[in-house]
C-alpha cells in the first residue's frame, strides 16, 4: 500500500504544501486508476521521475528568482547611469552658461581696455599740451630772470670783489646751454663767470650744473671759473649746499 501522506511530506519540502497536495491528489488517482496494470517498481519510477521533474522545477524557480534579482540590478544600474548622465548634462549646461558668462566678461574688459587706452591717449596729449605750455611759461620766466641778470649782476658781483670784463650773455660750450657766462677779473686775476638760471633750483640741479663746470674746465674751455646760481627762490637746504659748494647765489629781488 502506498503511503501517500509520506509522499505529501516530501514533496511539501521541495515544492510547497499548495503543489504537494495538487500533485499527490493527482498521483492517487493515477495509482487508483492503474492500480490493477501498474507494477510496484513502475510506480516507483514514476514517482522517481516525479522527484526530478519537482526538483527541476524548483531549480527554474531559483534561476528565475536569481534573473529577477539581476535584472532588478541591472535598472538600478541604469537608473544611476541615467542620473549619472542626467547630472553630467546639467553641469555640461552650468559650464556652457559659465563660458558665454566669461566671454561675455572679456567682451566687455576688452571693451573696457580700448576705453582705458583712448583716454590715456587723450590724457598723454593733454599732458603734452600742458607740458609745452608750462615749458613755454618755465622758458619765459628763465629767459626774463636771465635777461634781469644780465644787467643786475656786474654791480652784484662787484660788490664781492669782481670786476666783469665786458658783456654776460647766455652761450652754448661744447654743446651745453649755460645760461650766464663772461669774463672777469678778481683779486687781479682773470676769472671765467659761470652760472645758472633757476625759478626755485633743486640740489640735483645743482650738481648737473657742478659737473657741467667741470668737465668744460678739464676740456680747456673755460679757465679759472667763478661759480654764480640766479634764482627767485632758494629753499634752506640748496642754498646751504651751494654755500658748501662754494657757489655764490643771488636772490631775484636783489635785481
Amino acid at each position: 500500500m502506498i503511503d501517500f501522506y509520506q509522499i505529501y511530506e516530501d514533496f511539501a519540502q521541495t515544492m510547497g504544501e499548495s503543489q504537494a497536495r495538487t500533485l499527490v491528489r493527482t498521483l492517487r488517482q493515477i495509482y487508483e486508476e492503474l492500480h490493477q496494470t501498474v507494477t510496484k517498481s513502475e510506480f516507483n519510477e514514476l514517482k522517481a521521475v516525479v522527484h526530478e521533474l519537482a526538483a527541476a522545477q524548483k531549480r527554474t524557480e531559483q534561476r528565475l528568482e536569481e534573473l529577477a534579482e539581476a535584472q532588478k540590478r541591472t535598472e538600478e544600474r541604469l537608473e544611476s547611469l541615467t542620473l549619472k548622465v542626467e547630472e553630467l548634462a546639467a553641469a555640461q549646461k552650468r559650464t556652457e552658461q559659465r563660458l558665454e558668462e566669461l566671454a561675455e566678461a572679456q567682451k566687455r574688459t576688452e571693451q573696457r581696455v580700448e576705453e582705458l587706452a583712448e583716454a590715456q591717449k587723450r590724457t598723454e596729449e593733454s599732458l603734452r599740451r600742458t607740458n609745452e605750455r608750462l615749458e613755454g611759461v618755465s622758458n619765459s620766466v628763465g629767459y626774463t630772470l636771465e635777461n634781469a641778470a644780465y644787467k643786475a649782476l656786474p654791480s652784484l658781483l662787484a660788490a664781492r670783489g669782481v670786476t666783469v670784463r665786458g658783456p654776460l650773455v647766455r652761450r652754448y660750450l661744447e654743446g651745453t646751454q649755460v645760461n650766464v657766462y663772461g669774463e672777469g677779473e678778481r683779486d687781479g686775476e682773470p676769472i671765467t663767470i659761470i652760472g645758472e638760471c633757476k625759478v626755485r633750483p633743486s640740489r640735483t640741479e645743482v650738481d648737473r650744473f657742478l659737473k657741467a663746470v667741470e668737465r668744460l674746465e678739464r676740456a680747456g674751455v673755460i679757465r679759472n671759473p667763478f661759480r654764480i646760481f640766479v634764482a627767485h627762490d632758494y629753499h634752506p637746504s640748496v642754498e646751504d649746499y651751494l654755500a658748501q659748494k662754494a657757489v655764490t647765489a643771488f636772490w631775484s629781488y636783489e635785481f
